[in-house]
């Protein structure tokens, strides 16, 4: 089957035929999909979309530029479609896609930040109010912790303890066993706390992460 691509899905001109199409298995927008189907691809990133945005969004924090990442992601998914072996599978296979993606793209912005190519302020769209200035402040702290993190550390707590992830799905979206996975999970829950209760603006807005990464 030959890899499909973003401008297929990008320009449909949303024939009523597409919400059938929304309403097909996984199974079935893959195969059509990758049989050159656009109404299938734009079902798919219509059906995914917004979990894409909100793991790249959380990932990352907020940002003007996510929106571009997402682009990427949804590139990255339709350039590899074809190679997915079990198209039940898709739900998995679009956040481990986007899960990469956000992974290289908090890299490229570590290496940005050592080098002085700093953004704009990311937090400044969140509003003025003495609620919003909390908020952001609490962002603030937040994704400056997760910083300190590696890519992957930083992709393991996003999955879990924000996104509220089961185990087994985040060792399967990180391409882990179960075992490694809680221990990776114990040993970053150990670290984040420290980290949660030397804060006290992360203390008040988070409090203790507790047992939720081993369990």
């Amino acid at each position: 089957m030959a890899p499909v691509h973003l401008a297929m899905a990008a320009s449909i001109d949303l024939p009523t035929a597409v919400q059938a199409e929304s309403d097909s298995s996984d199974t079935d927008l893959v195969c059509a999909a990758c049989e050159g189907d656009r109404r299938a691809c734009y079902a798919i990133w219509s059906k995914y979309a917004a979990l894409v945005q909100r793991l790249v969004r959380r990932f990352l924090g907020p940002g003007p530029d996510y929106q571009d990442v997402c682009q990427e992601v949804f590139l990255r998914i339709f350039k590899r479609l074809h190679q997915v072996r079990d198209p039940a599978a898709l739900h998995g296979f679009v956040v481990s896609v986007t899960l990469g993606v956000s992974r290289n793209e908090a890299r490229r912005r570590r290496i940005r930040a050592i080098v002085g190519l700093v953004p704009d302020e990311p937090f400044s769209d969140m509003g003025t109010s003495a609620g919003q200035g909390e908020a952001r402040e609490a962002a603030r702290a937040l994704y400056g912790m997760l910083d300190t993190l590696s890519a992957e550390d930083r992709s393991l707590f996003v999955t879990r303890f924000v996104e509220k992830m089961e185990i087994a799905e985040v060792a399967e979206a990180h391409a882990m066993s179960l075992s490694t996975a809680k221990r990776r999970l114990a040993r970053l829950m150990s670290r984040v706390n420290a980290r949660v209760q030397a804060s006290p603006v992360l203390m008040e807005y988070m409090g203790s992460i507790g047992q939720g990464g081993s369990s």
